[in-house]
């Protein structure tokens, strides 16, 4: 008996237990199935079966609407749970940045005086090194609650892998080594040093975890040209020079079904698996406008490719220093303000600082030669009144250039950058080789934006 046999076959022994004369079944799709029986002798027409099946149809089509509206407003609530948790973390964390941009001010101001045999230099570079850590998660703190761009600067690939190796070394177990081979030329990609790193770090714990003994995983740094479109496992990647990380294991490997999955969140080969560490892989590189490429087979082992757009190659520099420019510095907390002119100071410059905008615009209108370049800090509400004040300057000398010193630039936009006269960007609160990478680049009428975040 075929299938539909068997159906009404179900349909007329229901429709005999409940008494009915006829009985149907509809079943969605385009076009909706539709399955009928009736007794001898009823009104087997196509009439009511045709209005019936319709009305069925027309149920259906209002359970799925249905269905759908009660997505939309699950995702409604969870969107608006979002936007108060965001805004909250996003005040928290504009009060930590105050708290650890005086911790890094102090300590580069006590590495200053101490000298390097010192043994508290030691414990005052640990210091540093946690302080950044820190703005570096109330940075991604901030990135989630505003649901902005990823905060880019310039990065070495050798730099991001070794510091990479170093925390797989004690979190991978004694069976599994990382070795790290470079290339000869430097690798330099712009991008979140953090994400980037959570990359190399996902791809490599996903590799040691592939592998059912002892054995090494090999981490290669190169920079490649391509001269014609190369297909990957995220999309075309377009002609061009990029910054290639590889990581190759000797583990299982994996078939091409789980290959065309790996990348999907939630899908994981392993039953302990979550089936995130991939998808956030993906997410990322996207991100950063790369691709990943994956050649693997079972038994043989992987090899992940990711692919970045090379960074172009800076003109060489001097250490960073000033040579007694003098920079107009806004900053409204009186503190900061002392703590940034010291900087300054110690990097060769001439700072002259305000603590109002006013103050500024009227010291430049009375001597527009004076400045050589501004530096304008921005806090959670003054963001506008900043790019307003960089916009006035801007009207009475037009070649200065303008540094905003913000925790939060996701909201802006090159255009608008360019007509405040921004010539760079720094996240707050900064360190004195950040500020001096950007005056440098400014003072030397670099690119037009450069994000040193």
């Amino acid at each position: 008996m075929s299938i539909s046999g068997h159906v009404e076959f179900a349909l007329e022994e229901l429709a005999t237990h409940l008494g009915a004369t006829r009985a149907y079944l509809v079943v969605g799709g385009e076009p909706p199935q539709l399955f009928k029986w009736s007794r001898s002798g009823a009104d087997g027409s196509s009439g009511w079966t045709k209005l019936e099946a319709l009305l069925a149809a027309d149920l259906l089509a209002r359970e799925s609407l249905e269905r759908d509206r009660e997505r939309l407003e699950a995702s409604l609530q969870h969107a608006r749970r979002m936007e108060t948790v965001g805004a909250l973390t996003s005040g928290i964390a504009h009060n930590f940045n105050n708290i650890i941009g005086a911790i890094l001010g102090y300590t580069e101001t006590a590495q200053a005086y101490v000298g390097p045999e010192r043994r508290s230099i030691e414990s005052l570079t640990e210091i540093r090194r946690a302080a950044e850590r820190a703005r570096d998660l109330v940075g991604q703190i901030l990135t989630f609650g505003r649901g902005g761009a990823l905060r880019s600067m310039r990065v070495s690939l050798e730099a991001l892998v070794c510091e990479a190796k170093s925390l797989l070394d004690v979190s991978l177990g004694a069976g599994v080594k990382t070795v790290v081979r470079r290339s000869p030329g430097a690798a330099y990609v712009r991008g979140a040093p953090s994400h980037l790193q959570q990359v190399v770090l996902n791809i490599c714990k996903n590799a040691a975890q592939a592998m059912d003994s002892p054995g090494t995983i090999e981490i290669e740094i190169d920079v490649q040209e391509l001269s014609a479109a190369m297909q990957t496992n995220t999309g075309e990647l377009s002609p061009g020079r990029y910054a290639v990380v590889a990581v190759t294991d000797s583990g299982r490997g994996m078939d091409e079904n789980t290959q065309e999955r790996m990348f999907e969140p939630f899908f994981s080969s392993r039953l302990e698996g979550n089936g995130l560490g991939l998808a956030t892989v993906r997410e990322i590189v996207l991100q950063h406008n790369g691709a990943v490429r994956v050649q693997s087979a079972p038994g043989v082992g992987t090899r992940i490719e990711i692919w970045l757009p090379a960074a172009r190659d800076l003109a060489s520099r001097d250490s960073g220093r000033g040579a007694g420019e003098t920079v107009l510095v806004v900053e409204a907390d009186r503190e900061r303000l002392l703590r940034h002119e010291e900087i300054l100071a110690a990097l060769g410059y001439e700072p002259v600082g305000f603590s109002y905008p006013t103050e500024a615009l009227a010291a430049l209108r009375a001597s527009p030669s004076r400045f050589d370049a501004a530096l304008l800090c921005c806090h959670l509400h003054c963001v506008d009144v900043m790019l307003d004040l960089s916009s006035d300057l801007h009207a009475v000398t037009p070649e200065l250039p303008s540094i905003l010193a913000t925790a939060s630039a996701g909201d802006f936009g090159a255009p608008s950058l360019m007509g405040a006269g921004i010539a760079a960007i720094v996240r707050q609160p900064f360190t004195s080789g950040e500020l001096a990478d950007a005056l440098a680049g400014a003072l030397r009428r670099a690119a037009p934006i450069a994000l040193l975040l």
